[in-house]
């Protein structure tokens, strides 16, 4: 019978009201608590000593983004769990993709009976996982996106300002963007969204610098409000979308860009996308990994590849 292993990140925004609901739908399962005296590779490494084969991993994208770095980087399964996540973030945009539906005990228990059914390999999706060197402060991170430019500048703005009046989640991130943009394009490029110096090289490519006003990569097939932000998915596994700055017609073309209505339509020299397996970049502002902000290293470029795959469950 797979052996089932639950982690749970009690800062994570919904634990935060308590985790008692979960503790009952755990029972018989092998849980542990994220804590700081407690590292997170410690708690996997005791996790894979009981030969625990589908990791439940209970929190945001935050909370995913470090448990994929443990389970890549530090490699203390032999054999690669099988991954659930039960959104209990703020955002959870991993979890819409390949994650549980319910954030609750129900939820849950739902996987518990069809993986104790045996019936857990008709739920699987296999997804490639993101990996980023040259970080400052940090070794190599793993993670399901990458943005920069306006998207950083929009978590900032949504986490100081948005948040606190309620708007949370995937909603209050996805007004946030649309309302910058449409701010900055109303008044003269002037306010939080701005033109960034960005270098890009695809697939040991020339590295080709320009003004960027947005950059995004990952290997989700739907980010947040459903959308599918890329396109021309042939040739690699990370999909890599850019919009140069100053935007071309970025109100007309924004049902385009997110869901794809006429895209062959879009300006080509200010609307870019590719799949691809390796990227560099060079840039000077921070970043953000699943909704952890990170900074570069200027003197060395960011390197992104996504070689390793995991298979997730999705009910």
């Amino acid at each position: 019978m797979l052996k089932i292993g639950v982690i749970s990140n009690p800062d994570s925004q919904r634990n935060r009201r308590g985790l008692a609901d979960l503790r009952l739908g755990v029972s018989g399962l092998v849980h542990r608590e994220v804590d700081g005296p407690r590292s997170l590779t410690g708690i996997l490494t005791e996790l894979a000593s009981q030969e625990v084969g589908l990791l439940v991993v209970n929190g945001g994208d935050g909370t995913v983004q470090r448990v994929l770095t443990e389970l890549l980087e530090a490699r203390p399964f032999e054999r690669m769990p099988l991954v659930a996540v039960l959104p209990r973030g703020m955002a959870n945009m991993t979890a819409g993709d390949v994650g549980l539906r319910g954030c609750g005990a129900a939820g849950l228990q739902k996987l518990v009976s069809i993986a104790r059914a045996g019936e857990i390999d008709r739920h699987l999706r296999m997804r490639r996982i993101l990996r980023l060197e040259n970080i400052r402060g940090a070794g190599p991170q793993r993670c399901m996106f990458f943005g920069a430019a306006a998207i950083y500048d929009a978590i900032q703005f949504c986490c100081n300002k948005v948040y606190a009046l309620g708007l949370k989640g995937n909603l209050g991130m996805g007004l946030t963007l649309g309302g910058l943009l449409l701010r900055g394009l109303v008044g003269g490029g002037k306010g939080p969204i701005r033109a960034h110096d960005i270098a890009v090289a695809i697939d040991h490519g020339a590295m080709l610098r320009a003004q960027r006003l947005l950059v995004l990569a990952t290997t989700l097939e739907r980010l947040i409000l459903r959308s599918r932000p890329f396109w021309a998915e042939e040739g690699g596994g990370i999909r890599f979308t850019s919009i140069a700055h100053p935007p071309v017609r970025l109100i007309r073309s924004a049902p385009k860009v997110l869901y794809g209505w006429r895209r062959e339509t879009l300006p080509r020299e200010a609307y870019f996308s590719r799949s691809a397996e390796r990227i560099v970049m060079q840039l000077n502002s921070p970043f953000t990994l699943d909704g952890e902000l990170f900074e570069p290293q200027p003197e060395r470029p960011l390197v992104m590849t996504a070689g390793d795959s995991i298979a997730f469950v999705r009910l």
